[in-house]
């Protein structure tokens, strides 16, 4: 008779251990990040992506995502959504470009303050600490700044209104342009995470040059999640660094990944744009257009040939490196 009960205890505790197995599978939330690429160049635009796993599967989720550039500044603050959201711990109820009064406007000017106001509310059962994030896009898909605001412990079913400026650079390309409104539980890089998808705020950026409308694209599908964005040409030279947040079913889970924004025209790879990228260039341009073989790396706009768009490239970041940007 003891034998049977401890034969019994025994598979009784296997069956416990076993659920707690079962539990922690499908708790257990894990998530990918990669850059397409190793290396770009000023004016590239960059895609990253990833997936969200559970227990070794494609789930859906909400992702945060930040850009650190090589100088150590945040350049990008973006949700991208992995598949179809149900339930988030919080919602963006409205949010326009406005002046200083919360007045909604339509336009704004390059190298002057935008004000954004946007409302938000907690939808979880309990109080949560809720982070308003816009981050401001040109025409060409190029990340310009972002704001956030922050307030503790708000309550369910409660929320706030709040007006925040971000810097527009004189430089903005000029046109169409897009912000973005997400809501966190704090800025990512103090373990914030998203609480609802992010809503793109259309308005139209008055700049002095005007941009070729390529805006930053976001896209996700079960479990898989990916954005695009392009660098300025005023982007730091270095590594920059990626960070990715989520949190699903109670699990918080993050991951980072990096690329290097390398000097256009720097032929050598020495670093530096000098005389030796010059006549590099020059002696490639002559050796095109005599029907003599030349080197790839002088065709800057990756269309098969050398032309006058490629000078055009090169003069530029010349002129730019040479100014000390």
């Amino acid at each position: 008779m003891k034998t049977a009960t401890t034969i019994l205890s025994f598979f009784f505790c296997l069956i416990i251990l076993s659920s707690l197995f079962a539990v922690n599978a499908q708790t257990f939330t894990e998530i990918t990040l990669t850059s397409h690429q190793q290396s770009y160049n000023r004016g590239d635009i960059v895609t990253v992506s990833g997936e969200l796993l559970s227990a070794e599967q494609a789930i859906n989720g909400l992702v945060g995502l930040t850009v650190v550039n090589a100088k150590g500044s945040t350049i990008l603050l973006r949700t991208v959504t992995a598949g179809t959201i149900s339930n988030p711990l919080g919602a963006i109820t409205s949010a326009y470009l406005s002046d200083l009064s919360a007045y909604e406007l339509t336009s704004t000017v390059a190298g002057e303050l935008a004000y954004f106001t946007i409302s938000v509310i907690n939808t979880d059962y309990m109080p949560r600490d809720l982070c308003a994030i816009i981050s401001v896009y040109d025409n060409n898909g190029v990340p310009l700044s972002y704001a956030a605001t922050k307030f503790p412990a708000v309550p369910s079913g409660k929320g706030f209104t709040t007006t925040m400026s971000v810097d527009i650079p004189y430089e903005a390309a000029g046109g169409s342009a897009f912000a973005y409104g997400g809501l966190y539980s704090n800025l990512p890089n103090q373990g914030g995470y998203p609480l609802a998808p992010e809503v793109s705020i259309p308005f139209t950026l008055i700049g002095t040059t005007q941009g070729a409308n390529q805006p930053s694209t976001s896209n996700g599908n079960q479990g898989l999640y990916e954005l695009s964005f392009k660098l300025a040409n005023r982007t730091p030279i270095g590594q920059h660094t990626v960070y990715a947040i989520s949190r699903v079913n109670g699990v918080i889970a993050s991951t980072l990944a990096s690329f290097t924004v390398k000097q256009p025209g720097d032929f050598n790879g020495d670093g530096v744009l000098n005389i030796y990228d010059l006549v590099f260039f020059s002696n490639n341009w002559i050796a095109y257009y005599s029907g003599q073989p030349w080197n790839q790396l002088v065709d800057l706009n990756k269309d098969s040939k050398i032309d006058f768009l490629d000078l055009v490239i090169f003069s530029n970041a010349w002129i730019l490196y040479n100014s000390g940007v």
